[in-house]
């Protein structure tokens, strides 16, 4: 089977000089659940955000489901968008609209602006924003406030508002960055959830090996821009660790 996400020599230069992404070339199949970890400033960011078109690539090719997607504009960049969704480590929900609400956003590339813009959903899209907030484990907070929930549900309602997408590829920029341990593992879990029951591909940036070691089933390592391991989670021992993270770095375990 052809890969779902295939990217070929991918480079970004940002116009301060810094060189983000460097020749760096990936494929992703069907189903992986991908962790990306590294130093910050590895580039880890900027490739997710390039893979979504927030952040255009200075260079190389993205090829995603089969055709194309580092040059399209318009209508079809829009499509790409609808398919691929992402979630964000500040999570990025309107504080003083319900919960539910917030999750209907995620239903904005499937109906009309000016829908979207009075609110007018339909009942099936209704349900299916009340379904992945069951999915989540947090159905009974659809008519709550989004500032009245804690870190880790605000996250579970920006992972219901992601899969409201229906995307084919789920984006993960240290989701559970900002949560306490016990809170990152039950974030964790539910993306595992959408990879294994919903077959969505999931590449997620982290930070911390132990979470990494639980739930990814390939990693890739980027350093100063460029790939420098690819492999099973239980290959990096520690000199991988200390080629990926330096000398000096020490790993810290998420319980």
């Amino acid at each position: 089977m052809n890969p779902l996400l295939s990217i070929k020599n991918l480079s970004k230069v940002y116009p301060s000089g810094v060189r983000a992404l460097n020749n760096v070339s990936l494929d992703v199949a069907h189903g992986e659940f991908l962790v990306i970890i590294g130093l910050s400033g590895s580039g880890k960011t900027t490739l997710l955000r390039c893979l979504n078109r927030l952040t255009d690539p200075g260079g190389g090719e993205i090829y995603f489901d089969g055709a194309r997607a580092d040059q399209l504009t318009g209508p079809a960049l829009n499509d790409l968008r609808r398919r691929v969704a992402m979630i964000f480590q500040t999570f990025n929900l309107v504080p003083r609209r319900s919960v539910i609400a917030n999750v209907l956003a995620g239903r904005l590339g499937h109906v009309s602006v000016w829908k979207s813009l009075l609110g007018l959903f339909s009942e099936t899209d209704r349900a299916l924003a009340q379904h992945y907030l069951e999915l989540v484990g947090i159905g009974e907070k659809a008519n709550s406030r989004a500032d009245q929930l804690s870190g880790g549900q605000q996250q579970r309602v920006a992972i219901a508002r992601a899969l409201c997408q229906q995307p084919k590829l789920l984006l993960a920029d240290e989701p559970v960055a900002s949560l306490d341990p016990a809170t990152a593992h039950v974030v964790m879990d539910y993306l595992r959830k959408a990879n294994r029951e919903l077959g969505i591909t999931v590449i997620c940036n982290l930070h911390f090996l132990s979470l990494v070691r639980e739930y990814a089933t390939r990693v890739v390592a980027l350093r100063a821009g460029e790939i420098v391991f690819q492999g099973h989670p239980s290959e990096i021992n520690e000199d991988w660790f200390k080629q990926i993270y330096g000398e000096a770095a020490r790993e810290v375990h998420v319980r």
